[in-house]
């Protein structure tokens, strides 16, 4: 039992470290493709922030830029918040509203200098 489970962490280990390619994943769905791109947010996904975080930001493996964020308390309408021109950066962001404590989801899309587009969604809650 012991080598079954360590081969199968072993193929999850190789499974992980073949997903490293900064375009891997573009076609899948988008909070599956941004954990195995290597993408990270704060706040990250399922993170809880005591008090109301002051911005949204996305690190990438190499340089886009941000272009919308989309932020959704449970039962409310979506809101779309203001995304300031910005140079192309490994690590971009944007101010967020005061926002109540709750549940949201924050959906985003960015591009790369080359043209290529990503996009995602992580989930947090706000006490």
């Amino acid at each position: 039992m012991i080598r079954i489970l360590t081969l199968t962490a072993a193929l999850a280990f190789a499974g992980a470290a073949s997903a490293q390619d900064p375009h891997a994943g573009h076609s899948m769905p988008a909070q599956a493709a941004a954990t195995q791109s290597g993408v990270t947010t704060a706040p990250a996904n399922g993170a809880m922030t005591q008090g109301s975080p002051e911005r949204f930001s996305v690190t990438f493996p190499h340089t886009m830029v941000l272009k919308t964020v989309t932020l959704t308390a449970e039962g409310q309408a979506p809101v779309e918040v203001s995304v300031p021109a910005a140079p192309a950066a490994a690590t971009v962001g944007v101010a967020l509203p005061r926002l109540a404590p709750g549940t949201y989801t924050a959906a985003w899309t960015a591009e790369g200098p080359d043209g290529h587009k990503m996009s995602g969604s992580v989930s947090f809650m706000v006490h």
